[in-house]
């Protein structure tokens, strides 16, 4: 504010002549109630309690669901068994004789030159999946079966 402002607003001002309650009506806006505005913040905070209540019941009965989903399959295939394999620069003879003892299977088209081949890895999944995945790597056609 400029000085000009401030020396106006002091020589017009008169003590009990200004109510904010009538500044506001002349604006054309009522003043709310002490109760409404307690109203609407309880509505509002009975609607964030409701709501997060509910996600914590569908989330604690989306988890049992999944548990329950995972636990009850049972796994009948060595081919759809899941286990941890690691090799640290191993041959690929020695990669396939431990997932032929590892998965109970049996590992076919195995490449010529198989002495060739060194391997670093660690993966947890199915003797398909690492098998796939070494084709992957190098290049060749090996494929499982149950024996």
């Amino acid at each position: 504010m400029e000085k000009k402002d401030i020396d106006f607003v002091a020589r017009h001002y008169q003590k009990g002549h200004f109510s904010a309650e009538a500044g506001w009506k002349r604006l054309g806006i009522a003043p709310v109630s002490f109760w409404k505005r307690y109203r609407v913040a309880a509505a509002i905070a009975a609607m964030i309690v409701i709501s997060a209540t509910a996600a914590i019941i569908y989330q604690e009965y989306l988890t049992v669901d999944v548990t329950q989903q995972v636990t009850d399959s049972p796994t009948t295939s060595p081919l759809v068994e899941v286990k941890v394999i690691d090799f640290e620069n191993a041959s690929l003879p020695d990669v396939i004789k431990k997932i032929e003892t590892l998965y109970n299977v049996k590992v076919e088209n195995i490449p010529d030159q198989d002495k060739e081949y060194v391997l670093s890895l660690h993966y947890e999944g199915t003797p398909t999946d690492i098998i796939a995945v070494i084709n992957d790597i190098l290049g060749t056609q090996m494929i499982v079966t149950e024996k």
